[in-house]
């Protein structure tokens, strides 16, 4: 009888490997070897000493996300050369290291754009947390798991200050997200981590979607008197909130305003801010009426800020909302209403769509003309006030079906 044969063990190209840290933790880090080639990966994960709390359970938690990231890394290195390791590793990326080079990639964006990318990825690492899922790579994202995130934005809690804890988020801010994880998704398409963008499986009933323009909440020129006449808890805020009213600067930008981005026009008899708007780093002109320059105060410093506010933006709405409250105003206003005050009572006072347009630095007149609709709109609503005031329902019917007959 003859020996058995042995099985032939094939050996893995990739292992997972343990070094020992002066502060007892174990650091794992990849040992991939490949025709007489070694390259090493360091995974970032850690084991904690066996007599940690909950040891057991959170290494192993911590071994089986190494276990997923040598596994993605083999199947990437399949008909591929270890020469190549760099890239190959990148096209198994875990979807928040993804997103935090997506976070990160700073060129050409403003801060208001890469904030937003940051805080859509806490909303992710958030999600992933509820779902009990410890790892998952981009190529693992699929429209099961974005309808899935969008389900959690619906009733996600608002951790921005606070003042909004245990709140849920709005819908706006939530639709903001979603543009947010569309576009993330989008780069990744574009930089061959994934195929195709896995939002695109989704119907339009399962997203989010924007607000009607045309609701767009604003200040009537009466409703701004009686607040400019109302106390604020904050007075800063009350003074920057007023002065965008006047001048229709983003919040970003009032919080950058100094005497330093203010000039004189060559006659010398108008103020008029010269900056970059921080969301869209297009310059602007923006002529000062006396009513703006009245919320302004003398600096001896010409770079010192014109307005210490508060540093969270939802603190400063916090403070507008219990001033609105105050002054009677049941209207749910943010600071970004300022501008949509400021466009609207520029249309309202007879200012055309193109200068209006120009003094909001947007780059498309289309944005204009949803301030020139809600103008319309109200108009519509005060001539309909009258009705049935003369006029018994019966005629106006009648009225109309002449019209009707006569059209035809």
């Amino acid at each position: 009888m003859g020996r058995p044969k042995k099985t032939l063990k094939v050996k893995e190209p990739i292992r997972i490997r343990e070094r020992k840290l002066a502060n007892g933790n174990i650091s794992l880090y990849l040992d991939i070897y490949q025709k007489g080639t070694r390259k090493y990966e360091s995974l970032n994960l850690y084991l904690i000493p066996a007599n940690a709390p909950d040891a057991k359970l959170r290494n192993a938690e911590t071994r089986a996300i190494a276990e997923k990231i040598k596994a993605d890394r083999i199947i990437a290195l399949q008909g591929n050369s270890i020469k190549h390791y760099d890239k190959i590793k990148r096209s198994s990326i875990s979807l928040i290291d993804f997103l935090k080079e997506y976070e990160n990639d700073s060129f050409g964006f403003s801060q208001s754009t890469l904030k937003g990318r940051s805080d859509m990825r806490k909303k992710v690492e958030e999600y992933l947390n509820e779902e009990g899922l410890t790892y998952i790579s981009i190529k693992d994202v699929t429209p099961d798991f974005c309808r899935g995130f969008l389900k959690f934005l619906a009733t996600a809690k608002n951790s921005v200050a606070k003042y909004h804890e245990g709140r849920t988020i709005n819908e706006g801010c939530a639709h903001h997200h979603q543009a947010v994880w569309n576009g993330a998704l989008n780069r990744a398409v574009r930089d061959g981590l994934i195929i195709g963008n896995p939002m695109k499986a989704l119907d339009k009933r399962e997203k989010f979607q924007p607000g009607n323009g045309d609701e767009r909440e604003y200040l009537t020129i009466e409703e701004l008197r009686k607040l400019m006449d109302t106390p604020c808890t904050n007075e800063q805020v009350k003074k920057a909130f007023i002065f965008a009213c006047f001048a229709g600067l983003r919040l970003s930008d009032v919080r950058s305003l100094a005497w330093n981005k203010i000039f004189k026009t060559s006659d010398g008899e108008t103020l008029y801010v010269h900056t970059m708007m921080q969301k869209t780093q297009k310059i602007v002109n923006v002529p000062l009426s006396n009513e703006a320059l009245r919320c302004l105060e003398k600096k001896e410093d010409p770079n010192e800020l014109l307005f210490v506010l508060p540093t969270s933006d939802a603190t400063i709405n916090y403070h507008i909302k219990k001033w609105m409250k105050k002054a009677e105003i049941n209207k749910k206003i943010s600071f970004h209403c300022s501008r949509h005050t400021f466009a609207t009572m520029m249309i309202t006072l007879g200012a055309d769509i193109f200068t209006t347009s120009k003094l909001l630095g947007h780059a498309n007149i289309t944005t204009t003309q949803i301030y020139s609709k809600i103008i319309d709109k109200k108009k519509v609503e005060a001539v309909n006030l009258v009705d049935n005031l003369f006029t018994t329902v019966d005629k106006v019917d009648e009225t109309a079906n002449q019209t009707t007959e006569q059209d035809s």
